[in-house]
């Protein structure tokens, strides 16, 4: 089922159109849907597609060597000398046709041969320029693809001709999913499952958030219960430290030094591992809006929603789960806890919603921006925070995004104004975004609707974009 990838479909097609040689670099996490998308974009072409393995480097060039022998017909053949002798036959082949070749898994390749860069930098420039030769670069691990690949020091620096970071898909297109369920349910299954397309799939629209929760996660023959595991598996030998780092930060802890308490080990140790994390695009840094990266009030989370409940409700439920106690979970941990741990989730959809709305050109300013923010208050030294602060000039908007039962009061609008004060390095034209599940009470809609700079934003106007 190929669904919400349109958009990055018709940018490879558009390059594609150019009828010229393309080096695209294509990179984010496992399962994210890079294969189904390479796929999608070779089912109408001529193409030669290989998958690289955890192998040696002769085993992989025997592979690609049957691979490419097979696309051309090439019976009884001895298997290619070299990776350059491979790519100097597909030339020879294609005659100027153009063709799409897809180097999937390419981080395995350079591991076990790192003369695989250079020596692709080197055909790029001799051989490839004048060929209608489409090559994709794939791979999931995101700081080797982006060190090793696009960074300055890579040989293949200056040779890329697009790239793209394939994400999860947002809350609105992770709809596409989930029709059946109301908005809120969509928003709560896509707080627990994330935007992969892989993992939506596994939802079932003709059953309950309730009967998807435990039937995906919680029986310990579902397809979730033991997946974050297998995935880190894949990509780390020692996944123990990993593992409570990641339960560590999914119930709360946010700063290296908490982190690092929690789980018993030295700092140093801590962010190294965490370092590794970022690397798999399953861990995220962040500083509050206008602070320098190396901030001392950096903090982590977790980037994938899937993980994120994953290690909040399941990993330290196991013992509980399986006895069959999966109801006992959902009943008293999951379901009581679960509108805190959608909080962060409506933060996030919320961000979602004001880069759309800025790309469209609808927010009252341009936002160049936007994130946390989070400091001291000088008056009471209590830690304060502002949910979402864009900046563009000497223009702002401020929001505060709550997932709760009730309208959000007054008091909101109040406490949101008092935050950016302190925020705020100089005095400029000021917009109040708030977001609630829930909808406003009557004070604060009478407020809006005199005070254009007070927008009020509920669940159904988050949700029609």
């Amino acid at each position: 089922m190929f669904l919400g990838r349109d958009r990055e479909l018709a940018e490879l097609n558009r390059l594609y159109a150019q009828e010229r040689f393309q080096c695209f670099v294509l990179y984010g996490r496992r399962r994210v849907g890079k294969t189904t998308l390479l796929n999608a974009f070779c089912r109408d072409k001529d193409a030669i597609f290989f998958s690289a393995e955890v192998s040696n480097d002769k085993r992989n060039l025997d592979k690609f060597s049957q691979v490419v022998q097979a696309h051309y017909g090439e019976i009884d053949m001895a298997p290619f000398a070299s990776w350059v002798n491979a790519w100097s036959h597909i030339v020879a082949q294609q005659q100027g046709r153009p063709l799409v070749l897809v180097l999937d898994e390419f981080p395995y390749l350079a591991d076990k041969n790192p003369e695989v860069l250079s020596n692709l930098q080197h055909f790029i420039d001799h051989h490839l320029q004048d060929s209608r030769i489409f090559l994709i670069l794939c791979g999931s691990y995101v700081g080797f693809m982006e060190r090793e690949v696009l960074g300055q020091k890579s040989p293949l620096f200056g040779r890329r001709t697009g790239q793209l970071l394939l994400k999860p898909l947002d809350y609105l297109r992770s709809r596409l999913f989930l029709p059946g369920f109301t908005p809120e349910e969509q928003l709560m299954l896509y707080g627990a499952v994330g935007g992969t397309p892989l993992y939506l799939s596994r939802i079932d629209n003709t059953r309950s958030l309730h009967d998807n929760i435990v039937d995906v996660f919680l029986r310990p023959v579902s397809y979730f219960y033991d997946e974050p595991l297998f995935l880190l598996r894949e990509e780390l030998q020692e996944p123990s430290v990993y593992n409570a780092i990641l339960e560590a930060i999914a119930r709360g802890a946010s700063r290296a030094n908490e982190i690092a308490t929690r789980i018993g080990e030295p700092p140093a140790k801590c962010l190294k591992y965490i370092k590794t994390l970022r690397d798999l695009d399953i861990v995220y840094k962040e500083t509050p809006l206008g602070e320098r990266e190396t901030s001392r009030r950096t903090l982590y989370g977790i980037a994938d929603q899937l993980f994120r409940f994953w290690y909040r409700y399941v990993f330290g439920n196991k013992t509980l789960l399986e006895t069959n106690a999966w109801e006992v979970v959902w009943q008293r941990i999951i379901q009581p806890d679960y509108p805190t741990y959608m909080g962060l989730v409506f933060e996030q959809v919320c961000r979602s919603y004001l880069l759309q709305q800025n790309a469209q050109g609808q927010l009252p300013l341009l936002i160049t921006q936007l994130g946390r923010w989070w400091g001291t208050d000088s008056h009471t030294h209590q830690q304060v925070e502002i949910d979402l602060a864009g900046t563009g000039g000497t223009q702002y908007l401020f929001a505060e995004c709550k997932w709760r039962n009730e309208p959000m009061p007054m008091s909101v609008l109040e406490t949101l104004k008092h935050r950016a004060d302190i925020y705020r390095r100089q005095r400029g034209e000021t917009w109040w975004y708030l977001f609630s599940k829930s909808g406003f009470t009557p004070a604060l809609q009478k407020t809006a609707a005199v005070d254009e700079h007070v927008v009020l934003c509920d669940l159904a106007e988050i949700m029609q974009l």
